[in-house]
């Protein structure tokens, strides 16, 4: 059976753009920190709008592949960063 590569590839993804979001979080909060227009553009797109689609769609997948009994490559290191960037994510967004 040919094993597949989406779910470790989407981890990676969501660890990329989480690092976008919390340096975007960052320069929403510091205001003394300064950014090029189109950077800090790049950073929002990624960060704000692409991480919590990436880390949702990661979760889904994730618990998909435990209830199917799929065995899963991922270092737990990753797996839990992305947890917690999901639960951060939807905390930011409540409050």
């Amino acid at each position: 059976m040919k094993k597949s590569t989406y779910l470790p590839f989407l981890a990676k993804l969501a660890i990329i753009c989480n690092a976008f979001y919390l340096f975007t979080t960052a320069f929403l909060f510091f205001s003394w920190l300064k950014v090029p227009a189109e950077v800090a553009n790049f950073m929002a797109v990624l960060g704000l709008e692409m991480a919590p689609f990436v880390n949702v769609l990661f979760a889904i997948l994730f618990i998909f592949n435990l209830i199917s009994k799929k065995g899963n490559d991922l270092p737990k290191w990753q797996t839990i960063i992305n947890f917690l960037m999901l639960l951060l994510q939807l905390t930011l967004l409540i409050i």
